[in-house]
């Protein structure tokens, strides 16, 4: 006699993998808590399983060690959600890279680093203050910086392909310049710490990049 096909292990599978998503992003979203409340140094694996209300193994096998957690956390925070999907080709970031004229570019560009900002300056202050204490975090901090610094290139070299920069600035000093002013840190200390609002925030980042690029 045949063995019959068990047609319901591709929907409990489907459903397995959901659970595991899910579970995942918790994980990750209690780690980036207890990272920016507590410091990395003082947040455990276990204190983190507990705000996620999962198993201290489950942590592990469903991400994974502190290191790990800590580059997730940064990751997920950076686009929004645990979804594969290149940054540049999100649905709110592809304008910037779609629009002809280049100050207008700025402005939309301005819009995304706020939407970006206002996940990550907090967790991007927490892999700061990790870095000077573990060599783990160490690397990822230097990770985050070479990713700012080939972003703050890309946007330079579109710029430049949509009607080039200020006269006399060379592409290699403009994208120093804008990854300086890209930076999180600069978010965090005028709109979590001196009180800005992200609209404000965003009307002088653009206003900045204006001045600073283009003619």
């Amino acid at each position: 006699m045949e063995p019959q096909e068990d047609v319901n292990r591709p929907y409990r599978s489907a459903l397995r993998a959901r659970h595991a998503d899910t579970t995942r992003l918790l994980i990750i979203q209690a780690a980036q808590k207890l990272f920016v409340e507590y410091g990395y140094g003082a947040t455990s694996i276990d204190a983190i399983a507990t705000e996620a209300g999962v198993a201290r193994a489950t942590v592990f096998t469903a991400v994974g060690g502190k290191a790990v957690l800590l580059k997730a956390a940064y990751d997920v925070a950076l686009v929004g959600d645990d979804e594969s999907v290149p940054l540049p080709d999100r649905p709110w970031a592809r304008p910037v890279r779609d629009e002809a004229d280049r100050h207008r570019m700025l402005d939309l560009y301005a819009r995304v680093l706020g939407e970006i900002h206002s996940r990550t300056a907090a967790i991007n202050e927490a892999i700061r203050g990790a870095s000077g204490a573990d060599p783990e975090a160490r690397l990822l901090w230097r990770e985050v910086q070479e990713q700012r610094r080939v972003g703050a290139r890309n946007i330079v070299m579109m710029l430049h392909a949509k009607g080039g920069l200020r006269r006399g600035l060379e592409l290699a000093t403009a994208a120093d310049v804008l990854a300086v002013l890209i930076e999180p840190g600069i978010y965090y200390q005028l709109v979590l710490q001196s009180g800005w609002s992200r609209t404000q925030f965003e009307v002088w980042i653009a206003e900045t990049m204006q001045t600073q690029l283009l003619e």
